[in-house]
């Protein structure tokens, strides 16, 4: 009998280095209980994260309930959309309320699945801008690497407004990788005579701090030392080369965030 979605995923998770364990439901989200999650996921370091498999478009105040009943306890939120239900590779329009809300959580792109005759496989689907106001780019990054799992606290100004704890499952390496396909993109941007938007620096700098493009004040502040400490090469448990290039990455973008607001 073929395993569901979510126990794939499932398997995925448990092989992650630093996941403790990955426990699924026995049935996939169609049984439209919004509130209980597919996959509850936990870290060596004893985060929590609730994925959730959405197999139907789900309502913004949905989203929100849900971000707001797993922050109160201190548990992180991930959404995997059924791909079929977004944008195909190459679309240039507009999105859905709930498809922008989900790109802003998840900082300009969308964890997605497909169920294909090979598999299941998990898919970034990235968002950019144009200088159209409401119109964006859709690019599918293939086959997603599943070989991290992050928790953090972040701030937003949309429909989902508040402050939530929000999962990612992206390695600093495949975020990299992403970020020069974006570079990639933005030629292949102007040989079809559509432009990224021209506010897209300032975006990357904000997406360099992992937070909401045009968060507060107080937001970028906290993003910038949570990110510091976590990367000081003279601390970092990272790998040291990587720990100083994404300490550089996270100081530039901060101060850069300051001086297009013009803070002190």
């Amino acid at each position: 009998m073929p395993q569901s979605p979510s126990e794939q995923i499932r398997q995925r998770f448990r092989h992650i280095q630093d996941v403790k364990f990955a426990s699924a439901r026995p049935e996939p989200a169609l049984t439209a209980r919004a509130h209980e999650p597919d996959i509850v996921v936990e870290t060596w370091m004893n985060s929590r994260l609730h994925i959730y498999l959405l197999a139907k478009a789900p309502k913004p105040r949905q989203l929100k309930s849900i971000l707001k009943q797993n922050t109160s306890g201190g548990i992180g939120t991930l959404f995997l959309v059924e791909a079929a239900l977004l944008p195909g590779d190459g679309y240039c329009g507009r999105l859905r309320d709930w498809q922008d809300d989900l790109r802003v959580m998840s900082l300009g792109a969308i964890y997605a699945y497909s169920q294909g005759e090979s598999g299941l496989r998990l898919i970034q689907v990235n968002l950019d801008e144009t200088t159209q106001r409401g119109e964006f780019i859709v690019w599918h990054s293939g086959d997603f690497p599943c070989d991290a799992v992050s928790v953090r606290r972040r701030e937003y100004q949309t429909n989902i407004r508040g402050r939530w704890f929000v999962g990612d499952i992206a390695s600093p390496q495949f975020k990299r990788r992403i970020s020069e396909a974006r570079a990639r993109q933005r030629f292949h941007y102007r040989s079809q005579g559509r432009q990224p938007s021209g506010n897209e620096p300032i975006n990357a700098a904000y997406l360099a701090l992992e937070i909401e493009v045009g968060a507060g004040q107080a937001a970028v502040k906290e993003a910038f030392r949570k990110l510091a400490r976590e990367y000081h090469p003279d601390v970092s448990a990272h790998d040291k080369q990587e720990a100083e290039r994404r300490f550089n990455e996270v100081k530039s973008a901060y101060e850069r965030i300051k001086t297009h607001r013009h803070w002190r």
